[in-house]
């Protein structure tokens, strides 16, 4: 889909951003690029749609050089959403996102139900939100109209340059989850660029390492962190390799799907039987309409009470429960912040789907690192 062949940027005092850059984004790829500061990143970026010109080597889209199209018309067909969104502020959420679509001259009726498609997509209400001001949303409702933006016209790329830098980590976190989903329905081609290599290995189909404008490594996150090629990206992404392995594995694709439950109207006495066929301690505890997750109960609260609802423990699912689509390391650290040994997991709505153990995600952070050739410094001084 994407080609970098042998590019490089030069500045006219000398300096290479880039130097020989080579590698390829398939389409429908998540392509991140990431390294320390001044490392190319963003300037490779910008070349791909040309508001970086290229001073060595081709960019190709579709086997097509990018220096093929005039730039308006090359851009028009690239999506491109930043870190500070740049919306525009006399523009309404409508008109925001429509800018493409209009430059494109589309029906007034068919730019209406793309934006309506769109902000629904990134989870506003079009009815409570096309009509306001940017000043009127938050930062992270910002964010996701600067994403609707990108994908006004349906372009077959996307640039992403920091886009959730400017949101605080919570609301970040949500709109990591819920771009990974759009991902899944839009399929769309992305170059990502990130500084964070957390954000980098949980949004990344691969990761490009840059290095004072170099590619020093172009692996799935699996790879970079079990096969780090030198010292450099051994370091970059981090001492604690292993648990950012854990980033990689889905809670859903750990979890219990059979976790012991009951209902709230059940008896005490059915609430032991389910208890003791279990072999377990304790129980969730969900209601029988919704399946929703409504608390525990322990054997020894059922040995005590003879209601149920006296027994149970009643938490709401954000302060006892892991979404299913929530990552392996969220979870660790939820059960450890919490002083639990297994955990419900829950869907969006809350419903009880089934339950995962510390020990398993314990198990899954082990691994045995691969030895890092040694510096010549280190090799002479052992």
């Amino acid at each position: 889909m994407i080609e970098f062949k042998n590019v490089s940027k030069i500045y006219p005092n000398g300096f290479r951003a880039v130097s020989n850059l080579s590698l390829h984004v398939a389409k429908g790829e998540v392509v991140v690029l990431i390294g320390p500061s001044g490392c190319g990143k963003t300037t490779t970026m910008r070349m791909v749609n040309r508001l970086i010109s290229v001073s060595e080597g081709e960019i190709l889209i579709e086997g097509v050089s990018n220096q093929d199209l005039p730039p308006e018309e090359l851009r028009r067909q690239i999506g491109y959403a930043i870190q500070q969104i740049g919306l525009f502020p006399h523009m309404t959420v409508s008109q925001n996102v429509a800018i493409v679509p209009r430059m494109l001259k589309w029906e007034d009726e068919r730019i209406r139900r793309r934006v309506d498609e769109l902000l629904d997509l990134v989870g506003l209400d079009p009815d409570i939100n096309r009509d306001k001001y940017p000043r009127q949303l938050s930062g992270g409702q910002q964010q996701r109209v600067g994403v609707a933006r990108a994908l006004g016209a349906d372009p077959p790329i996307m640039l992403m340059d920091e886009p959730f830098g400017a949101v605080d980590p919570i609301t970040r976190e949500v709109l990591q989850e819920e771009f990974l989903q759009i991902q899944q329905t839009v399929e769309k081609t992305i170059i990502f660029v990130t500084h964070d290599i957390d954000e980098a290995i949980k949004m990344g189909d691969r990761i490009a390492i840059l290095r004072d404008g170099r590619l020093i490594q172009y692996d799935t996150p699996e790879t970079l962190l079990e096969h780090p090629v030198d010292r450099f990206v051994r370091d970059f992404v981090g001492a604690d390799r292993q648990l950012k392995r854990l980033g990689l594995v889905s809670v859903r694709e750990l979890m219990d799907a059979h976790a012991p439950y009951c209902y709230m109207d059940d008896t005490v006495e059915r609430a032991r039987n389910v208890l003791r066929d279990a072999g377990v301690r304790s129980l969730f505890v969900v209601d029988r309409d919704d399946h929703k997750l409504r608390g525990w109960v322990n054997q020894e609260a059922l040995a005590y009470y003879n209601s149920l609802i006296d027994a149970m423990h009643e938490a709401l699912p954000s302060d006892i429960a892991v979404r299913e689509r929530a990552t392996a390391r969220e979870a660790l650290s939820a059960m450890i912040a919490r002083g639990f040994r297994i955990t419900p997991v829950v869907d969006r709505e809350g419903r009880l789907k089934g339950s995962i153990r510390l020990e398993d995600l314990q198990t899954l952070a082990i691994f045995e690192p691969d030895e890092i050739p040694k510096t010549p410094t280190e090799t002479a001084s052992s």
